[in-house]
């Protein structure tokens, strides 16, 4: 995780002006256009909004970001093109991350300029598996020394923000969560579902955090705190659903109370709350 110390050497100021909440990424009523210019697209790199010079990180940057916004589930009532667009997204993804099918892919191109390169509904291939093995191999890059650099983040908050003090009890919680969240997904992909937008988001905030100049502080500070914020909400997320599973087949199970137990998810709770505060002082700036 590319945690980067936001506080830097520079003083802050003793008063903060007010600043307009950050409106999503893209609005609801933006969702149909953005499934309608995903199925109008004439070629694959359209689709994905990528040219044929991008590397494979862009592509694979561009298939999370589209996916996203035009999953399936992000739409209620069920909206049949968005599933058309999720397939053809994932089908666009596939053939343009491999390089050996993208080559197949332009040369037909050349062959063919005026065919319609959009077949989806003939591939036996399940978008759904698509965008799991990508989000695994998210996960896996993200966890890789995950726990390290955000303790250390945790440490940098509390000696610059005495009122958003974790204890050192809490963070030993926190930890023993994300070893057991760590070893359960990697181990099966059961509650990948559970976690997929906010891994999606994940990783859409780290590659703007990247983005950022280092002078940029505060953003760097809002964005770093963000994305914390979001990473302890995932063993929650698998904790509550784990609970609600057990719930749901009856299963009598008082001392578990989910994979983590409540303690664990208390302490992660209370992370939370005070990385919200803040993010809260963060972003009024």
């Amino acid at each position: 995780m590319p945690f980067i110390n936001p506080w830097g050497s520079a003083p802050r100021p003793n008063t903060l002006p007010k600043k307009q909440q950050h409106q999503p990424a893209v609005e609801s009523e933006k969702k149909y256009q953005y499934v309608e210019e995903v199925l109008s697209a004439p070629d694959y790199y359209h689709v994905l909004g990528v040219s044929k010079e991008s590397p494979t990180e862009d592509i694979r940057r561009a298939y999370i970001r589209r996916s996203r916004v035009c999953h399936p589930d992000k739409f209620v009532p069920p909206y049949p093109r968005a599933t058309e667009s999720f397939q053809l997204l994932s089908l666009a993804y596939e053939t343009l991350s491999n390089p050996s099918s993208k080559l197949i892919y332009d040369l037909s191109k050349q062959q063919h300029p005026m065919a319609s390169p959009m077949h989806s509904a003939d591939d036996d291939g399940n978008p759904n598996d698509t965008l799991q093995r990508v989000l695994h191999q998210l996960f896996i890059e993200m966890m890789d020394g995950e726990f390290q650099t955000m303790r250390a983040f945790i440490h940098a908050l509390n000696e610059t923000n005495p009122g958003m003090h974790i204890s050192e009890d809490a963070i030993i919680q926190i930890e023993l969560a994300f070893r057991k969240m760590r070893e359960l997904l990697l181990s099966t992909h059961t509650y990948y579902k559970v976690i997929q937008f906010e891994l999606m988001r994940l990783y859409e905030l780290q590659q703007e955090l990247r983005r950022l100049s280092y002078f940029d502080l505060w953003r760097r500070m809002a964005l770093s705190i963000t994305i914390c914020k979001t990473l302890l909400q995932l063993p929650i997320m698998i904790n509550t659903a784990s609970r609600e599973k057990k719930e749901k087949l009856q299963l009598e199970d008082v001392n578990q109370q989910g994979l983590l137990g409540m303690r664990v998810e208390n302490a992660l709770k209370l992370a939370v709350g005070l990385l919200e505060a803040g993010e809260r002082y963060a972003t009024a700036w």
